[in-house]
């Protein structure tokens, strides 16, 4: 018989046993804190403490500076300032109603004085609405420069900041172009978030790094820059000095719109080299819009590859010259301007006086029957010879350019597959291939450079805050793009076309040019439509020692001529006189020390007057009558009496034989709003000499060349 055990014993244990289980439990419930807090005290717990850090510290980006766009004379044409976009939070953390309602009223006040396209009610009101529709983060106004943004900070609810007042500002970098219109496309914009022009092909050295910053959460939820974190400073873009001369560029694009207004053309383009260096002046791109303005869209002249035209001619005649088949006296009979080739009909744009024309006379008249038929009579056989002085020339490959493009030249060769019979004769008057402008240019260049030529080039300088990083010198392509027998003849040819071929209308007795005029039918899509024609002319100056060649292209115009020297001469020839008339290195002028050829001293500034005497070598000395701040001067063998001009006070003076630039700086001083036509020097004015300064607002001055 088992003995009974005792039921207090029992209860006794029980009790005992609880006790020591929660004894325990709370033990390993205690250890767990400790464990957990001395984790959280000793950073293990990474992932809470960096929960932690992130909502009390920031990173943030700095932007970097975008670097400057510079002319040649180091005038700005583009640069970035900051601007601010004030941004209101109407729920904003620490923005209570009685802080809202309390100023709201002075804030909409200061508002409606500083942006006045809401009166303080309806500023009052826009706000209100915006804090009882609960909406966030509200752009309120936009590019504020600092000195608007300075005075904001200080207005009710503005000054309390951006948790206590819901407002702060937004900083952001704006770009800003000094030349409006001027060289729009070549310069460059942000066309979609994508540069174009210079901006875009220099973009990587223009936008710089952008750098960070840490800041710390502190209390009032603001936040200060952490002075012992890691800070990546932002490097700033580097600036690019272009070859663009303003002066140039502003003659170029006038003329250029001058010539589309008055033949109401589509589009067209005009560009200025520099003979020695390559160095692109101007570059002037227009088309028409829906209203009939003409404006910057794109750069024709780099990224239009089409069938030049009779400008083509000039490598038809060189690949002759060069392989020793023809000389410029080799004639041949143009049979009335008017020929069958395979079936098609080649033809001359007007009937010429004489059946029997010279090489020369073919060029110089632009007789496209005179030279297909004799590209046809040496190359028929062997086709690809031609061709290949087109490739030796580059004409296959798109400039290397500052600006790229993603269009492409077409050379046809005898692989083509569009390759038919008469591809040679066609191809040899400037069809059946595509070259862009600026190829064009390029190579008349080279005539005009003794047959040297250069890479077409834009930034001449790379810079870093003031710094030089990198000087870009002119570069040779091409050496020798034909022999000196060739060349000379093809520089008396081009010179013919204007003695006495098709581009007469550009001769003129202070300089001379030489060139080649085009007109080219335009295809649309594979066929050429009637009327539509592309007029060019491209050339340099002066013959003699050129010093800039310009290349013009007119596309469609639609009243009155369409040939080439009618149409793009005229724009040539604006830019080409306000060249020579303002460059003194272009005109002949004698030195003063033995040739007794001096040059007309017409009225001018005085003291730079002298300072260009001076810089020529020719003695010059000044009367002895009564000192004015123009003078004029009178030849006396070798040497110049410079004598002054009476300016009487309080009296409009005779601007007559002085230049613009003298007559606008003597208006401006006395405020006198001024304008003006023409080009040389003021030939009459609008106002009478003599009429008392409180009677003139306004004078147009009439100039003409000297």
């Amino acid at each position: 018989m088992s003995k009974r055990e005792n039921p207090k014993v029992n209860t006794r244990r029980a009790i005992l046993l609880r006790a020591y289980l929660v004894f325990g439990l709370v033990l390993v419930f205690g250890f767990s804190i400790l464990f957990t807090a001395a984790k959280l005290q000793l950073g293990a717990d990474e992932e809470f403490s960096k929960e932690m850090q992130q909502k009390n510290t920031r990173t943030l980006d700095v932007k970097a500076i975008r670097g400057n766009i510079y002319a040649a004379d180091g005038s700005l044409l583009a640069t970035s300032v900051p601007r601010y976009n004030m941004v209101f939070d109407p729920m904003a953390d620490g923005l209570t109603t009685d802080t809202f309602r309390k100023y709201i009223d002075s804030l909409s006040l200061l508002m409606a004085t500083e942006f006045k396209e809401r009166n303080q009610s309806g500023w009052k009101s826009y706000f209100t609405a915006l804090r009882n529709n609960k909406s966030r983060y509200v752009l309120v106004v936009k590019e504020q420069g600092f000195d608007v943004v300075k005075k904001i900070k200080t207005w009710p609810l503005v000054r309390k900041g951006k948790f206590k007042g819901g407002f702060w500002f937004d900083e952001q970098g704006k770009r800003l172009y000094f030349m409006g219109d001027l060289a729009k496309r070549t310069i460059g914009y942000s066309k979609d978030s994508v540069y174009v022009g210079l901006e875009g092909a220099f973009d990587s050295l223009l936008r710089g790094t952008d750098g960070q910053r840490m800041e710390k959460r502190m209390p009032g939820n603001i936040w200060r820059p952490m002075q012992n974190a890691k800070v990546k400073d932002p490097i700033n873009g580097y600036d690019i000095v272009t070859t663009l001369d303003v002066y140039l560029q502003d003659v170029a694009q006038n003329a250029l719109q001058r010539v589309l207004t008055a033949n109401e053309a589509d589009h067209g383009c005009a560009v200025v080299m520099g003979v020695k260096t390559g160095a692109i002046k101007a570059m002037a791109n227009l088309k028409r819009n829906e209203k009939g303005e003409y404006v910057e869209v794109e750069n024709y002249a780099v990224n239009e590859f089409e069938e030049p035209g009779s400008t083509f001619k000039l490598v038809s005649t060189m690949a002759m010259l060069e392989d020793g088949y023809a000389k410029p006296s080799d004639s041949v009979n143009v049979q009335g301007g008017k020929v069958k080739m395979f079936g098609e009909t080649m033809k001359d744009a007007t009937k010429p006086n004489k059946n029997i024309l010279t090489l020369q006379e073919s060029f110089e008249k632009s007789s496209n029957v005179g030279i297909s038929k004799l590209v046809l009579k040496h190359y028929g056989k062997r086709p690809e010879k031609f061709v290949n002085h087109a490739l030796r020339l580059g004409l296959h490959f798109k400039p290397e350019f500052d600006i790229q493009t993603p269009n492409n030249p077409l050379i046809k060769t005898k692989k083509s597959k569009d390759w038919y019979n008469t591809t040679l004769p066609w191809m040899s008057i400037g069809y059946e291939t595509k070259i862009s402008p600026l190829q064009m240019l390029m190579l008349y260049n080279a005539v005009a450079n003794n047959g040297k030529m250069m890479r077409p080039y834009m930034v001449s300088e790379i810079r870093h805050e003031g710094r030089l990083i990198k000087n870009i010198v002119p570069e040779v392509l091409t050496e020798k793009i034909c022999n000196d027998k060739t060349l000379f003849a093809l520089q008396k040819m081009m010179e013919g076309v204007v003695d006495h071929g098709t581009a007469t209308n550009l001769k003129n007795k202070n300089y001379q040019v030489a060139g080649k005029t085009g007109t080219a039918k335009i295809a649309k899509g594979k066929t050429y439509q009637e009327g539509s024609y592309k007029a060019s002319f491209v050339g340099y100056f002066p013959a003699s020692n050129p010093q800039y060649s310009i290349i013009v292209v007119i596309n469609e115009p639609k009243k009155g001529a369409i040939y080439g020297a009618l149409v793009a001469g005229p724009v040539f020839k604006d830019i080409a006189d306000k060249i020579y008339s303002s460059s003194l290195k272009i005109q002949p002028v004698a030195s003063g020390t033995g040739d007794p050829q001096m040059p007309s001293i017409l009225k001018g500034n005085s003291v730079k007057t002298r300072q260009v005497l001076n810089a020529l070598n020719i003695s010059s000395s000044l009367d002895s009558g009564r000192q004015s701040e123009w003078v004029w001067g009178d030849k006396k063998g070798y040497s110049v009496l410079l004598k002054h001009t009476e300016i009487k006070q309080g009296q409009l003076p005779d601007f007559k034989g002085l230049g613009l630039r003298d007559a606008i700086l003597w208006l401006e001083q006395h405020k006198i709003g001024v304008s003006s036509e023409g080009y040389g020097r003021v030939v009459s004015q609008s106002v009478p000499s003599g009429t008392a300064l409180s009677m003139v607002t306004q004078v147009h001055l009439m100039l003409e060349p000297f």
